[in-house]
């Protein structure tokens, strides 16, 4: 039983800092898009870096695979009880 209330407050403080990265990371490309090039960050070209390495030239099928199961463990992360859900207390 103690080792089970481990591994859930471990999973669930993972999923917090999950679900925080990714609305900080919404934040700054909100800044981006209001700031323009003036930020002091260029996030919108630095994910679109990141995305063309999964499916840009030269990427290969497995590539494109990796990038859909990391975006389906990220949706399911923050749906399944994690920090962003603002429904519990």
């Amino acid at each position: 039983m103690n080792m089970k209330n481990t591994l859930e407050t471990i999973k669930a403080g993972i999923n917090g800092v999950t679900c925080l990265l990714l609305s900080g990371l919404g934040l700054l490309v909100v800044a981006q898009v209001v700031f323009g090039p003036t930020a002091s960050i260029n996030v919108i070209d630095n994910l679109s870096s990141v995305v063309d390495g999964f499916v840009g030239e030269g990427a290969s099928l497995s590539g494109v695979i990796v990038l859909l199961l990391v975006v389906a463990l990220l949706q399911k992360g923050c749906k399944t009880g994690g920090s962003c859900d603002h429904d519990k207390s």
